[in-house]
C-alpha cells in the first residue's frame, strides 16, 4: 500500500483516530509526571536513596505485566485497558499531589510500571490491527511518535509551565483533572458505539 494511500484509509477510521488522540494524551500525561514526579518527592524530603526504591518499585511491578498483558487485554478488550491506563495516570497524579513522605509514592510508582505495561502491548497490538497491508511499522511509529515525540514533548513543555506558576502539587491535581474530563469524553464515545471499539 502507498504511504499516503494507507493514510489516508486510516484517517477514514474514526476509532483510530481517537485512539491516536488518547494516544497522544497519555503521551502528554507521562510527559508531565516522569519529568515532574521526582521533583515533588523531593519536595516531601526525598533522597536520591528515596527515588533509587521508587523507581525499583515501578520497574519490578511492570516487567511481568508485559508477559500477562496479552491475556489481560484479550480478557478485557483494548478499550476497556486503554480507558484504564488514563485513569491509572489520574490516581497517580492525584497520589504525588496530596503525598506527604517520599514513600507515599509507592502506590504510584507501582501503577506507573503495571500501566506502561498493559498500555504499550494493547496500544500496539490494536496499531498492528488497523495497520493497512505493508504499513504495520508505519502505524506503530505513528504510535510512539504520539506517545514519546509529541505527547511527552508538549506534557513536560506545559507542565514545566505549569510548575512554575502553581507549583507541582497543583500542577498534577490540574492535570489529573484534564485527564478525568477526557475519559468522561471517552467514555460517552465508546457507549455511543454499537459495537466495541478499539478491537
Amino acid at each position: 500500500t502507498n504511504v499516503m494511500d494507507g493514510l489516508r484509509l486510516v484517517s477514514k477510521n474514526s476509532d483510530a483516530l481517537v485512539f491516536f488522540f488518547l494516544v497522544f494524551v497519555i503521551g502528554t500525561s507521562s510527559g508531565c509526571i516522569e519529568n515532574f514526579a521526582y521533583v515533588r518527592v523531593r519536595e516531601v524530603g526525598g533522597t536520591g536513596n528515596n527515588m533509587g526504591i521508587l523507581r525499583l518499585v515501578s520497574s519490578l511491578a511492570g516487567a511481568p505485566m508485559f508477559w500477562f498483558s496479552g491475556p489481560m487485554t484479550e480478557a478485557l478488550g483494548n478499550d476497556v485497558v486503554l480507558v484504564l491506563s488514563l485513569l491509572a495516570y489520574v490516581a497517580r497524579f492525584l497520589n504525588y499531589a496530596w503525598m506527604k513522605h517520599p514513600y507515599h509514592a509507592l502506590p504510584a510508582e507501582a501503577l506507573r510500571g503495571i500501566t506502561f505495561a498493559l498500555f504499550w502491548s494493547s496500544g500496539s497490538m490494536y496499531a498492528h490491527k488497523i495497520s493497512p497491508p505493508g504499513m504495520k511499522a508505519t502505524m506503530l511509529l505513528t504510535m510512539n511518535a504520539m506517545y514519546g515525540g509529541l505527547g511527552q514533548s508538549l506534557g513536560a513543555i506545559i507542565g514545566g509551565k505549569m510548575q512554575t506558576n502553581f507549583g507541582t502539587a497543583k500542577t498534577f491535581i490540574y492535570s489529573g483533572i484534564f485527564d478525568i474530563c477526557f475519559v468522561g469524553a471517552l467514555v460517552v464515545y465508546l457507549l455511543t458505539r454499537s459495537d466495541r471499539a478499539f478491537t
